[in-house]
């Protein structure tokens, strides 16, 4: 098993919102994520995907997307926290389990 830490900043937030255009407030403005409920601004989702997509490439050498995989976000990665990933391979399956190191986040 292989494990991995990266952390989510406030500049990956802000890159990714320029790219997709996705400026939801809870994700750029901390009171108003604040005020609906969340401990602060946190990370689009598909912007954790694309962090864990590019370690798998960097570390594992795959190239292409998978033909399946499941995708199980269970709560927000909060600007600053750090994500362990679990990376394990058998029989041409990997499986990758993460969890945030501080916080309350969890995924």
């Amino acid at each position: 098993m292989k494990k991995i830490q990266f952390e989510v900043t406030e500049k990956d937030i802000e890159g990714y919102a320029e790219l997709s255009e996705d400026y939801n407030p809870i994700h750029l403005d901390n009171e108003y994520a604040k005020a609906h409920g969340f401990s602060g601004k946190m990370a689009h989702g598909m912007l954790s995907l694309a962090k864990v997509w590019g370690i798998l490439a960097n570390e594992l050498e795959i190239m292409q997307f998978p033909a399946e995989f499941h995708l199980q976000f269970q709560s927000p990665v909060y600007v600053g926290e750090q994500v362990e990933l679990n990376i394990m391979e058998k029989d041409n399956v990997v499986t990758i389990t993460g969890k945030v190191m501080k916080g309350r986040a969890s995924w």
